[in-house]
């Protein structure tokens, strides 16, 4: 037995297991870095993401919030917020940051003036959620010319 030890079989098989284990350790090391790194992350959450101001007359300047909470463990940044259209606007009201639990919300308008029928808009809001990077929020409505 001691012979065996000695060997170089023994040797190669020594080092074979110590590498495993070596990168056994390292490999669970690495993923349980990668889990507490995701649970530190913000999470945006809306209530709604679509709206529909339905039948409308041709004209006025239509109003909707969306509100959102950062339902993760780490600060919610909205980076940008951007609009299909020049007819719409979208704004956070200058508050761009949002603590764990916070809530916030989107106010965009819409100016039907010399529109008319079926319209629907795109608010796109950049966050820092590694999940929702890039979310679409929605509002539409139906433009009467003729209900002024």
């Amino acid at each position: 037995m001691s012979n065996f030890i000695q060997s170089k079989t023994a040797k190669t098989v020594y080092f074979v297991f110590g590498i495993l284990a070596i990168s056994a350790v390292m490999f669970f090391l690495m993923n349980n870095s990668k889990i507490a790194a995701s649970s530190g992350t913000s999470k945006i959450v809306f209530e709604t993401e679509v709206h529909d101001f339905g039948k409308v007359a041709q004209g006025p300047q239509l109003e909707y919030t969306f509100k959102f909470s950062n339902k993760g463990k780490g600060n919610l940044l909205i980076e940008k917020v951007q609009t299909s259209c020049g007819c719409t606007g979208a704004t956070t009201g200058g508050k761009t940051e949002y603590s764990k639990g916070e809530s916030g919300e989107i106010k965009v308008t819409f100016n039907t003036q010399g529109r008319q029928g079926r319209q629907e808009k795109q608010i796109i809001v950049f966050t820092n959620d590694p999940e929702q990077s890039q979310l679409t929020l929605r509002i539409s409505c139906d433009i009467d010319a003729s209900a002024q």
